[in-house]
């Protein structure tokens, strides 16, 4: 893990000098949600003290969230479900709100817990979400007890990992 944060914290450093380079979009939650709520960010991609475009993403829909937030796990079937599931659906939207550049200051950029912390707070006001300390291993129990699985995930993992 610590790789992929280095690796990605050089990414988003060269995108920062070379304004020809791509924009490099991450979500920090890694997870989704129903879009009513916003999950704790993963500090890893604030470690790189740079400037951030908030963007918060919303799915409409009636029948089927085209959001990965119905599904538990990752698997080549689920993955299949979830895509002819989508086909089922007549039309899916995507709502898009882009919101000012932020700019970490001193602090959070010496402390990119603190930045993580303060940027989804940010979101979280401007999106009208709901803030909410379940994370990934929370949520793949609750999908377990949806589905019947009395067995906890052997994912889990603690918080401070």
């Amino acid at each position: 893990m610590v790789l992929l944060a280095g690796i990605v914290n050089e990414r988003i450093r060269e995108a920062h000098q070379d304004k020809s380079a791509p924009m490099l979009m991450l979500f920090p939650e890694g997870t989704t949600t129903n879009g009513d709520f916003i999950l704790p960010f993963k500090t890893g991609a604030f470690l790189a003290k740079a400037p951030v475009l908030p963007v918060i993403l919303r799915y409409p829909y009636q029948r089927f969230s085209p959001a990965w937030d119905t599904i538990s796990g990752v698997s080549i079937s689920l993955a299949v479900r979830h895509v002819i599931l989508l086909f089922c659906q007549f039309v899916n939207y995507l709502d898009v709100t882009w919101l000012p550049v932020y700019y970490p200051s001193q602090q959070e950029k010496d402390y990119p817990k603190l930045y993580a912390d303060n940027f989804r707070r940010l979101m979280a006001s401007e999106g009208n979400l709901t803030i909410s300390d379940i994370g990934l291993a929370e949520k793949r129990i609750y999908h377990a007890a949806l589905n019947g699985n009395n067995r906890l995930p052997s994912v889990l993992h603690r918080k401070d990992e």
